[in-house]
């Protein structure tokens, strides 16, 4: 496991990592955990319980990894090597394709995802799910974690928006392809 975790991180990671840590979503993920840090106790002190708020996103990130890995695989399998061609030219001045980063997009929104249901199984094995978020008795460590916790949830929605955006813009151009290929054929 950690000789491909690695290389992925090394290979596709590292070379897009500034786009990656200094984005819109990244930024999003860090207000709303910051916020969740900030007012959660005022906010979260009675309900929702924890068994509440990881339950639901377990599901959820469970659902979306299996999205994420389903458009890798449709990314890997398009049926018109022509159209795979041409997501493979890298754009003029650009070093990366197009169908690299497409494959990156899903691969990454997975991997964040998977790491989301590992600190929500973490929060389910050491939390009493019994309880409030932030209960009126809370430590300074559950404050963080509650707030890591918001952050890296909020983030793995804003990846998984963008996954979503990004399969209907290929989606649109492989529409738009296949109308030119039948216009020429006629």
């Amino acid at each position: 496991m950690f000789k491909p975790l690695h290389q992925y991180f090394r290979d596709e990671v590292r070379p897009r990592w500034y786009p990656v840590v200094v984005s819109w979503e990244s930024l999003i993920a860090i207000c709303v955990g910051a916020a969740f840090a900030h007012w959660g106790a005022s906010l979260f002190s009675s309900y929702p319980r924890v068994s509440d708020i990881t339950t639901g996103l377990i599901a959820y990130s469970a659902i979306a990894l299996g999205f994420c890995v389903a458009g890798l695989t449709i990314s890997l399998t398009f049926p018109e090597p022509k159209f795979t061609l041409l997501l493979v030219t890298p754009p003029k001045g650009k070093s990366r394709n197009h169908y690299s980063d497409l494959i990156f997009i899903f691969s990454w929104t997975a991997v964040a995802h998977w790491v989301a249901l590992m600190v929500l199984f973490c929060a389910v094995l050491f939390t009493d799910g019994t309880t409030a978020i932030l209960p009126a008795e809370h430590s300074a460590l559950r404050i963080w974690a509650v707030g890591l916790l918001a952050t890296i949830c909020t983030y793995c929605l804003c990846q998984f928006l963008i996954a979503v955006i990004t399969l209907s813009q290929v989606g649109n151009l492989y529409v738009a392809f296949l109308v030119k290929k039948l216009r020429h054929e006629d």
